[in-house]
């Protein structure tokens, strides 16, 4: 199959695994190739790691690195007919590596987040959070899926703290009511546990003088709590609600 420079492809490793030609999925896709692709991203070294790593990684039995080592050759050979029969590059290799190279035609889900998450000085945008990294991903090795774990958390983590950040009383949400307001819901469609977002929206409601939604927002936050964590409400929180009531009802 001929493509033009002009085909646009869409790769989505965050959520759901698909490629996207030109607005159509591409069936058949080889899961190794979302695997390899959001590995060589998060674990290399610019987008680069050894053959030997990246097949310790995916396949994990010592006794046996012959037998990963050409599995990781035939998982490579995969990949080139793949890329090629659509036409773009994203993963190349040579005798010693795997790598990442660029490709202007491809937009990739989880490299566009990883940009914005590691770059300090740009807002996270609002939004839901795409999703678990490679979520229906299944059936891997157990190093692999150590990793899997681990970046699964640092990612909704970094993007928690970003969110966080962009509604603390220094940022440029905290002068802006709807957005401010907004930040919270994010946060809590991720961590529906955090008890600073409940906060940001029992002062919500009552700047608005909203007595019956301060106590449904109070009271979410302490079913919440007490149904995922079995754990109290904090008394920074329980204070803060019978204060902004007080001020609200006499």
């Amino acid at each position: 199959m001929i493509h033009s420079a002009n085909t646009r492809i869409a790769i989505s490793t965050v959520g759901s695994c698909v490629i996207v030609v030109d607005g159509k999925v591409v069936s058949g896709v080889p899961t190794i190739f979302y695997k390899v692709a959001a590995y060589l991203l998060l674990a290399g070294t610019n987008g680069s790691v050894t053959r030997q790593r990246l097949w310790s990684a995916l396949w994990s039995d010592p006794r046996d690195a012959d037998r990963a080592a050409a599995n990781l050759r035939r998982s490579l050979a995969r990949i080139r007919a793949l890329q090629a029969k659509y036409g773009f590059t994203l993963i190349e290799s040579n005798f010693h590596t795997v790598y990442l190279v660029e490709d202007a035609q491809v937009s990739w889900d989880l490299k566009r987040l990883w940009g914005i998450l590691l770059d300090q000085g740009q807002p996270v945008r609002l939004g839901s959070y795409p999703g678990e990294l490679l979520a229906d991903i299944h059936d891997s090795g157990p190093e692999f899926e150590d990793w899997l774990g681990t970046w699964r958390e640092t990612l909704r983590g970094r993007f928690l703290d970003r969110l966080a950040q962009s509604i603390s009383d220094e940022s440029w949400a905290s002068k802006n009511g709807p957005t401010r307001r907004a930040l919270a819901q994010e946060i809590l469609s991720v961590d529906p546990c955090n008890e600073e977002a409940f906060r940001i929206l029992m002062i919500d409601a009552a700047a608005s003088r909203n007595a019956a939604r301060l106590k449904q927002v109070y009271q979410r936050c302490e079913t919440e709590l007490r149904h995922e964590l079995n754990v109290a409400i904090s008394a920074e929180t329980r204070t803060l609600y019978e204060g902004l009531m007080r001020s609200i009802t006499n």
